[in-house]
């Protein structure tokens, strides 16, 4: 290790002790460059050590841009001084111009310079004098590295790079060590010019490197011996080998072993005078047969020697075969099982091979006239004009189709290659025939009935007195002849319904299958816009006559919608749209109706729209709530229980009625998370009514579900879960269901109501009277109580008019072991009524209006009964 001379500074050096500091200096410069992994690495040892043996306390490197612009700092070292570091960040943050600052100075006048004190210059002079003083810096020293040998031949980018020391005490220049230092400086451009002589080789190493991986081709290079030296990736991955496995392995080997005495004779004959030399090579790679080119070259010394070889592979497995093809295309015209002919630019026939004589027996006679080469020389000259080499084409003679490849032979010939492609052709027509019509009736689909009217509605377009119309048919019931006799035989009513409606129809209208038992008819070029509307009436009439299908007798109706072009539509769908609206309005009129479409109904059908949207919306947001309506004992005028009534809070209409949005909900399907909300918050809710109120601790809730409801495969376990979920028993749970769900003849809807009745939940019949139930399909389910409809209670007079069909259904009731409760009792009269004919409980108006959450709790907590003779 060097003593620092910072020691001897003051004191005069003898020439032996300064001679062993600068050698030893120099020494250790040049171990520990040549160890250093880099350029910048090796300046940050010189830096280092330099500050070391001399004691500065701050070493910097300054080196060239690429441009030779300005200088960027690199390395530094400053030992373990904090304090220096905010000069470091400075300095790595600047770039000096030329002449620009102590780096820039000494970079231009490759001389060294000192400074006594840097922290008292002006800015223009020390450009960091600032910061230099805050980090306590006063001398400074910059000395270039200087490649000797560009300054020996004047080259203008001699310096390497600039170095820079500072001490933290100021003090005029020490002779000795700046003298030490620019004896080291002078060979230490040397070594730092060879390190950057040894990266810019390593970095063209790799570039080389990178070039020659990148190849597609393959690359080896191997000793006299044979011995592989280096094989690029393209080599291990043709041949399916790691590098590892390759090198130091025999040359002649890779190519497998039976082709080793081959390569080894074709090498021999490399030498200084034959340097390159090209050979073919058949081999067998991952069990393919495989075809390389190998370039081999012989490498010599710059003393003359051989010493090497390298071959470079290139696959020529593609061409070979194209090669092996073209020769047995020689023999093709003749064997081809397709016909070839040639004729010249004169239209005469110089050859035509065996397939073509047999297909095509007349084509030698009739010769250019024949179908099979019409307009064939014509074509003939283009391609010579034009220098095109071949053109295709198809052509038909008789009932078969050909595709013909027309290649233009040089000078005065083309050569016709044929293929027959008949089924294909047919094929082909079968597809568009399958694209745009119906399979199952023979007519129009959806697209071609489109592009018709699409066309229909352009000529509207352009002449203002062109009227056409469509009309949306759909058959009623359809769904129920599939169920009952078969999908085979509502295919077949559909096809003799598409032959009724052709008969209807003119020969330039359009009947087109949509889909299912949907058919649309386009009428152009009508008169007036009752020409429509008779086609209408004539389709209905047509109707009355049955079907017969496989011996059934079959009457159908269908519910047509009518709409004009006069609107002034700007796409087809529009127009197909409102006809199928109109079609709607007809269906909801009654069965084999049709109706024209107006503009009131497209915006009924967006309001519907917007209540559907604001429905799903309000499902998410929670805007709906539940109103409780007492149903009360006829005989003692006691609550007994409450029917939840679902309200919608809808944020601009107010409360929507359910009648206004239970039907859209049950055709949507929204019906699913709407419904079960509504039992999971009744059953809530009566849980803590009974919990609030012991008196009433035997209230029950009635709740109406819906048929679909029924229908799904986890009822009962969603049922088992709100009654867990909401700690209500099933005994306080009713449901109310509508007679339509009795029509049902499922042995599963029996099970599950009796499932119900196993949990004891009771179950009501909705509105009894006004639904289709028969009375021996009442008796086979387990029905607790029949709800008397409003409008049988509604007609109760004072003196007992009216009264028959409400005894009868309490009557019925009883003899069936049910209670009844009545609907829409609104009087005192009708409850009186009742009560004489021994109905159980009612509820209406007269009694209360359906209440919110909070005015039931004030009802309860009155603990009172409501108008009956016996409060």
């Amino acid at each position: 290790m060097l003593e620092p001379l910072i020691k001897h500074q003051k004191s005069k050096i003898d020439v032996h002790q300064y001679r062993e500091s600068e050698i030893s200096l120099l020494r250790s410069l040049i171990r520990y460059i040549c160890q250093a992994p880099d350029f910048n690495a090796a300046l940050a040892v010189v830096l280092r050590r330099v500050c070391e043996v001399t004691g500065w306390n701050y070493g910097e490197a300054w080196i060239p841009r690429h441009d030779g612009a300005v200088l960027e700092c690199s390395s530094a070292w400053y030992g373990s001084r904090p304090s220096l570091a905010p000069f470091r960040q400075v300095s790595e943050a600047m770039t000096f111009a030329p002449n620009k600052g102590l780096p820039g100075r000494v970079w231009i006048s490759q001389q060294p310079e000192w400074i006594p004190d840097v922290s008292i210059q002006t800015d223009a002079f020390f450009l960091r004098a600032k910061i230099a003083k805050t980090c306590g810096l006063r001398a400074g020293f910059g000395i270039p590295i200087i490649n000797t040998d560009s300054l020996r031949h004047g080259d203008a980018d001699s310096v390497i790079a600039v170095l820079v020391f500072f001490m933290e005490e100021s003090g005029a220049e020490n002779p000795q060590l700046v003298e030490l230092v620019e004896d080291v400086a002078a060979p230490l451009g040397l070594l730092m010019q060879l390190k950057l002589l040894e990266e810019e080789l390593k970095s063209s190493e790799a570039r080389y490197r990178c070039i020659v991986e990148d190849q597609t081709e393959l690359i080896c290079r191997y000793k006299l011996d044979g011995k592989l030296t280096f094989v690029n990736d393209a080599t291990c991955r043709y041949f399916g080998k790691t590098r590892e496995q390759c090198l130091g392995q025999s040359f002649v080997s890779l190519s497998g072993d039976e082709n080793c005495d081959i390569v080894a004779q074709h090498l021999a004959t490399l030498s200084l005078k034959n340097l390159v030399s090209t050979r073919e090579q058949q081999l067998v790679v991952g069990g393919e047969i495989r075809w390389l080119e190998w370039t081999d070259r012989a490498i010599a010394s710059p003393g003359g020697q051989l010493i090497e070889f390298q071959s470079v592979g290139r696959d020529i497995t593609a061409s070979k075969l194209a090669e092996k093809e073209r020769e047995q295309l020689a023999s093709f015209p003749e064997l081809n099982p397709n016909p070839i002919v040639e004729v010249d630019l004169a239209g005469n026939i110089r050859y035509i091979n065996s397939e073509a004589a047999q297909a095509l027996p007349e084509l030698e006679i009739a010769g250019v006239w024949h179908p099979f080469l019409e307009g064939v020389v014509d074509i003939a000259i283009a391609l010579q004009r034009e220098g095109k080499g071949s053109l295709a084409r198809e052509v038909k003679v008789q009932k078969c189709y050909y595709e013909q490849v027309l290649h233009y032979v040089a000078p005065d010939a083309i050569r016709i290659y044929a293929f027959e492609i008949t089924q294909r052709k047919l094929a082909e027509e079968q597809l568009i025939h399958n694209a745009f019509y119906d399979h199952l009736t023979g007519l129009p689909n959806r697209a071609l009935f489109m592009d018709r009217l699409g066309q229909a509605i352009a000529r509207a377009k352009q002449h203002s007195h062109y009227l056409s119309a469509v009309l949306f048919v759909d058959l009623n019931r359809f769904k129920m002849v599939n169920d009952s006799l078969g999908h085979q035989a509502g295919d077949q009513l559909l096809g003799y319904l598409a032959q009724r409606l052709l008969e209807c129809l003119r020969p330039t209208d359009t009947l087109a299958r949509l889909g299912g038992d949907e058919f649309a008819i386009l009428l152009e070029e009508i008169q007036t816009v009752s020409d429509a509307t008779r086609v209408a009436e004539s389709i209905q009439q047509a109707l009355n006559t049955p079907f017969y299908l496989n011996g059934h007798e079959l009457y159908a109706t269908a519910s047509i919608g009518v709409a004009y072009s006069t609107t002034g539509y700007e796409q087809p769908e529009d127009l197909l749209r409102d006809a199928d609206i109109a079609m709607y309005h007809a269906k909801a009129q009654g069965k084999g109706c049709y109706e024209v479409f107006d503009r009131a109904m497209y915006a009924q059908t967006v309001a519907l729209l917007q209540l559907e949207n604001d429905l799903r919306r309000g499902i998410e947001r929670q805007e709906f709530q539940l109103h409780y309506q007492p149903i009360v004992s006829l005989s003692t005028g006691k609550i007994t229980g409450f029917e939840a009534l679902v309200r919608w809070n809808h944020p601009e209409r107010g409360l929507v009625p359910p009648v206004e949005f239970i039907p859209l909900a049950e055709e949507t399907g929204l019906i699913f998370p709407l419904g079960w909300w509504i039992l999971e918050e009744a059953c809530r809710q009566m849980a803590i009514w009974q919990q609030g109120f012991p008196s009433y601790s035997s209230l029950s809730v009635n709740v109406n579900l819906s048929v679909k409801q029924f229908s799904q495969p986890d009822f009962l376990q969603k049922i088992d879960q709100i009654l867990q979920e909401t700690g209500l028993e099933g005994r306080s749970l009713k449901l109310e269901i509508t007679e339509s769900l009795l029509q049902e003849k499922s042995d599963w809807l029996k099970s599950l109501l009796y499932q119900l009745q196993k949990r004891n939940i009771q179950l009501c019949i909705d509105d009894f009277g006004t639904g289709y139930s028969s009375l021996s399909r009442l008796h086979n389910f387990p029905i607790n109580i029949l709800k008397v409809d409003r409008s049988f209670v509604s007609r109760l007079g004072a003196n007992g008019e009216n009264s028959e069909i409400v005894q009868a259904i309490v009557m019925l009731a009883h003899h069936l072991g049910m209670e009844v409760v009545a609907e829409g009792v609104e009087s005192s009269e009708q409850a009186g009524q009742l009560r004489a004919l021994q109905s159980e409980s009612g509820q209406g108006y007269f009694f209360s209006r359906p209440l919110d959450i909070k005015a039931v709790a004030a009802l309860l907590g009155e603990d009172a009964c409501l108008k009956t003779h016996s409060c």
